[in-house]
């Protein structure tokens, strides 16, 4: 019986280590493909830009993989390149100019990109015991507060953005920029009432943000006195903004996922796909495959939910689906943070 305890325990070590392996060569090959030497995170499909959400992304993940030296190359450009505005809010857009020169093409910010940064700052001071950290974060954090926070009948919402999502009297709102556990950290070094009903207000709106029969959440959303709505100037869809959504309900401890996500599961039990988007308004489903990281995403809800069969075999079908989208920034973005169980 000891000899059969010690043999399975070399083996569970074995296969731990076979994964974090694994884990690790994922990374670097982000790394090597994805950031620049100076710690620019490249997003091929749009340009080669380079944009503050995806520098909160590359600091998360260098945060998950204990890469320190990364993590303050991608922080260093950020700062340099991003935090250029008079308040201590990232200009959202770095890219190549018509006159042929690369810098800043967009000085408004993107609210996700500045929670995903100061997140970052927090988690990667806590882990490493470093307050400087923590300093830059609140800085950010700061100005989010001031900049970006409104009033709207006794509850408070972030705009996604300093200006432009204010209109005839409604609100433009992006679901997928709630990103609840990094309103739980900010409530631990900041004004903790403050982001308790931010954290508060944000599961409010999302139990109200899934539409129609699939009972989903949609890309983009208008808040005005009548209630919730589609914002059908932007999306009709459940798609590439709203699938981070399912992402960071699985960052908290007690998630609860719109009812829509058991009818994907029924769809994919029974066609063996899950569909790149869900029109919203004329409740259709996109005959193109979704790529890996809304698969890992997937994955990541069904084991959350107890459907640890499914679960395995969503993760692997997302390793495969890996395999031929090395372009896709984002898919493989959301690949690596689904897999990881650490941001909880």
């Amino acid at each position: 019986m000891k000899k059969l305890i010690v043999t399975s325990f070399y083996l569970i070590m074995f296969f731990a280590q076979l994964a974090y392996g694994r884990e690790q060569s994922l990374w670097k090959e982000y790394k090597s493909h994805f950031i620049t030497h100076d710690g620019r995170v490249i997003d091929y499909y749009q340009g080669q830009i380079g944009h503050s959400e995806g520098q909160g992304y590359g600091m998360l993940l260098a945060v998950i993989y204990d890469d320190k030296n990364t993590f303050d190359r991608i922080w260093q450009w950020t700062k340099n390149n991003l935090q250029v505005r008079r308040d201590n809010l990232l200009a959202w857009c770095w890219g190549k100019r018509p006159n042929g020169e690369w810098d800043v093409i967009d000085y408004n910010n993107a609210t996700d990109g500045d929670i995903l940064v100061a997140f970052a700052l927090l988690k990667v001071a806590k882990k490493w015991h470093d307050n400087h950290y923590q300093t830059e974060g609140l800085k950010i954090i700061k100005s989010i507060r001031e900049k970006l926070a409104l009033n709207w009948e006794d509850r408070i919402f972030l705009l996604p953005g300093y200006y432009g999502f204010t209109k005839n009297g409604s609100l433009q709102l992006n679901p997928s920029y709630l990103i609840l556990p990094a309103y739980r950290c900010f409530a631990e070094v900041d004004k903790k009432n403050f982001w308790k009903k931010v954290h508060q207000n944000a599961r409010f709106l999302l139990s109200r943000a899934s539409f129609t029969s699939l009972h989903l959440p949609a890309d983009w959303i208008t808040l005005n006195k009548t209630g919730v709505s589609i914002c059908t100037d932007k999306s009709h869809y459940f798609g590439y903004e709203a699938i981070r959504i399912l992402l960071y309900l699985c960052w908290e401890e007690r998630p609860q996922f719109p009812s829509g996500v058991k009818e994907i599961f029924k769809f994919y039990k029974k066609l063996h796909y899950i569909p790149l988007w869900v029109d919203l308004v004329n409740v259709s489903l996109s005959l193109r495959d979704a790529p890996a990281g809304f698969y890992a995403i997937y994955a990541r809800v069904a084991q959350r939910i107890g459907e640890e069969t499914l679960s395995k075999e969503l993760f692997e079908k997302a390793k495969e689906k890996l395999l031929t989208e090395k372009d896709n920034y984002y898919s493989f973005t959301l690949y690596l943070l689904a897999e990881s169980k650490e941001i909880r």
